[in-house]
């Protein structure tokens, strides 16, 4: 009944859904009923656990929600287990977020590790086998939820198939009171976003999307950053347009740069501190401190949350954690003014 209630409440306050669009298929355009459900502003940290480094270092007191990623699934619907030093960290990283008051969840796939669901959703009896393996995992580790991130379906058929496994997973966890994220694209490339059925917001508690890595995509986006305050504006007007509604759409901003070279945020200002407050040095582009406060504060207006990809690139340790991202983004959050760049 509390599922059922919980969808109805989503549908409605999305209102009518189509998957088309009119100016590319003729089709009437989508029309969403106003949004007016509260939003709980989010900050979501995704952190990376092939890489541990200084995990004890970080804020978690900063953090509404940490995924630890990733788990992966096997063939089978079972999953593949940490090893045991990972085990230990990932344990240590639950404890300590549960003593500064955060929600810490596990995310299933990942770039490269996502192969397997596809044909785990094909099967019914695998994807029992699964979900049964998923809440297993959530009740033994005493985490409160589950990221699914598939990424990402390719096409309508996978579209709908992911669409049932998180369907199917939403109706386990949510019954014993988890809660359910999904990761998708941002939304430029707007053929691979449509093939996610707007149908299966109802079955999330939000959706992490993932806002960068983009390209020039001919529509008045032509600076050469892969995640720039434009992409933040056209990815949030994409799935806003798509009827997910405010609380559930979370923003996701990179810790990373793209370009020459891929670094982690951290490497970047310890090697030049000032590269801090631009968006773009010796070749590579990334997200400084002023780009970061814009979209965090035009998050706080236009979505329900920040997502961050991914904490172990930020910077915590001495002089240089008054850089840290994670820190300018808790701050704006909180109203205050972060003067590092001025």
């Amino acid at each position: 009944m509390l599922l059922g209630l919980s969808l109805l409440s989503s549908l409605t306050a999305c209102g009518p859904l189509s998957e088309a669009f009119p100016d590319e298929w003729g089709n009437d355009p989508v029309v969403c009923e106003a949004d007016t459900t509260s939003v709980d502003f989010k900050k979501v940290g995704y952190w990376n656990g092939d890489d541990r480094t200084h995990f004890e270092d970080l804020k978690y007191e900063q953090l509404t929600h940490l995924i630890y990623g990733y788990l992966t699934a096997n063939a089978d619907g079972s999953l593949v287990t940490f090893a045991d030093d990972e085990m230990k960290d990932f344990e240590e990283m639950i404890a300590s977020a549960r003593v500064a008051g955060s929600k810490v969840a596990i995310s299933i796939g990942g770039v490269g590790n996502a192969g397997n669901l596809k044909s785990i959703a094909s099967s019914s009896s695998l994807t029992k086998t699964f979900v049964n393996n998923v809440i297993a995992f959530v009740e033994d580790k005493d985490l409160e939820g589950v990221d699914l991130n598939w990424q990402s379906p390719a096409n309508d058929d996978q579209g709908d198939l992911f669409e049932d496994l998180v369907k199917k997973l939403s109706s386990a966890l949510w019954a014993d009171g988890y809660f359910l994220t999904i990761s998708v694209v941002s939304g430029e490339d707007e053929a691979l976003g449509d093939v996610i059925n707007s149908t299966v917001f109802a079955y999330v508690d939000f959706v992490n999307v993932r806002a960068f890595d983009s390209i020039d995509d001919g529509e008045g986006d032509d600076d050469d950053l892969h995640s720039s305050r434009q992409d933040a504006i056209n990815a949030i007007d994409y799935w806003t347009g798509r009827c997910l509604i405010k609380n559930k759409l979370v923003l996701g901003i990179p810790f990373y740069s793209r370009g020459d070279s891929v670094d982690s945020y951290a490497d970047i200002i310890d090697a030049k501190r000032a590269d801090a407050c631009v968006d773009e040095s010796n070749g590579r582009n990334y997200n400084g401190i002023p780009t970061v406060i814009y979209k965090s504060n035009y998050a706080m207006s236009h979505a329900g949350g920040v997502m961050m990809q991914s904490l172990e690139q930020d910077t915590y340790i001495g002089s240089l954690a008054e850089y840290s991202l994670l820190n300018v983004i808790s701050a704006t959050a909180a109203g205050e003014t972060v003067n590092i760049c001025q």
